[in-house]
């Protein structure tokens, strides 16, 4: 006899068979990428970049002063005018001037502000929030003004004179300098510029009457210093101190820049080109100058070895002995010789005597920056 529960089960049995059959539904749908920033869909992760990229992309907001972005932390030595400071990407900016927040403003009155700061800390934060559901993108720049005016510079150049030219070269004269009240205060990056450079040449030039225990090659450290200050005064003191740091790293980036020093524009561009047409048109020396600096006495010897070299209107056997025994010796730094020997291969080749600048053309053909020239005048005498 059919159960109760039996009963049941044909019934639903009976119910599902007399009901409408559904298509399969078939695979499963392919992803969809919707973009976080606006309503758009997109069937692949590769489309979705491209339009991110294209329509919402939140560029970095830059702060570019006279041209360039400044590091994250740098110190400006020189009053900026209103044309030399420029932002990009930046919606909104706020300034900390020495500890103390000035609150948010618009891009365009930063200008006006970091033009008027002579001698102080600021901190700059830049904000790109172009895209409302994006974080905003912000950048920050600290900036240390000591922009001395032109009176307070020429007063570091006179104590400059004053102490170091007038006097014995040493390190206690270097400390004199710097104790000088004319040196102090916001000029204060200026003659710590002039104090490295000094303390650079006794330190390659290392005289008998100064005891030194600090390493030979440390020159190299106080000349860099040195350097990567006075690049950013417009002084010709500046100028010529930096061309004789250049010079004396073998960086003849600036060879063009007439520094007033006859020998070192000289030597500049012999060693940058031999072949210039201009070195056989530079003119005499002038009879009277007023050293304004110290120059290490390996550059003073090579400026005169390059005087003498570019004088001469024939070679011989007897320049090619003087170059070489400018070159052995173990007291020349070692870029002074590699610029020795590009002198000597220079003015050998300037007078014809390319036989007698393949033994110097070989020592330098693989040292940059000589090997610019050094290496094709080496494979033209070797055809």
């Amino acid at each position: 006899m059919p159960t109760l529960s039996y009963i049941l089960e044909d019934a639903l049995e009976a119910f599902y068979e007399s009901t409408e059959r559904f298509r399969d539904p078939g695979p499963p749908s392919g992803p969809t990428f919707r973009c976080p920033f606006c309503s758009s869909t997109y069937g692949s992760k590769n489309d979705l970049q491209a339009h991110v990229s294209a329509k919402h992309k939140v560029e970095r907001p830059i702060l570019l002063i006279r041209g360039k972005e400044p590091p994250h932390r740098t110190t400006v030595r020189t009053q900026l005018a209103v044309s030399d400071i420029y932002v990009e990407n930046t919606t909104r900016l706020s300034l900390v001037l020495n500890g103390a927040p000035l609150g948010s403003f618009l891009p365009e009155h930063l200008s006006s502000h970091l033009a008027a700061y002579k001698d102080d800390e600021v901190a700059i934060f830049l904000t790109n929030e172009v895209e409302q559901n994006t974080t905003p993108v912000v950048s920050e720049y600290n900036l240390s003004f000591r922009a001395a005016t032109v009176d307070e510079l020429r007063g570091v150049e006179r104590a400059f004179q004053e102490v170091i030219m007038n006097g014995d070269m040493s390190r206690a004269s270097i400390g004199l300098f710097l104790d000088d009240p004319r040196t102090k205060g916001v000029a204060a990056e200026y003659a710590t510029a002039l104090a490295e450079y000094s303390l650079g040449v006794l330190l390659k030039e290392r005289p008998d009457t100064e005891p030194l225990t600090t390493p030979f090659a440390r020159y190299r450290e106080a000349y860099g210093s040195s350097l990567q200050k006075l690049a950013d005064f417009d002084r010709p003191m500046a100028y010529l101190i930096s061309n004789l740091i250049r010079f004396a790293m073998n960086d003849f980036s600036a060879w063009n820049v007439q520094t007033g020093y006859w020998e070192l524009d000289l030597a500049n561009s012999v060693l940058h080109d031999p072949e210039m047409e201009s070195i056989h048109a530079l003119g005499d020396m002038p009879e009277a100058r007023t050293p304004i600096c110290p120059v290490d006495h390996g550059i003073g010897q090579i400026l005169a070895l390059t005087e003498r070299m570019v004088r001469q209107d024939r070679w011989s056997p007897i320049l090619d002995e003087e170059c070489r025994s400018a070159t052995s010796t173990d007291v020349l730094d070692a870029t002074d010789r590699q610029k020795a020997l590009a002198i000597w291969a220079a003015s050998a080749w300037r007078l014809g005597a390319k036989e007698s600048a393949i033994e110097p053309l070989r020592q330098i053909a693989a040292t940059y920056p000589f090997s610019n020239w050094a290496e094709p005048f080496l494979e033209s005498v070797s055809k």
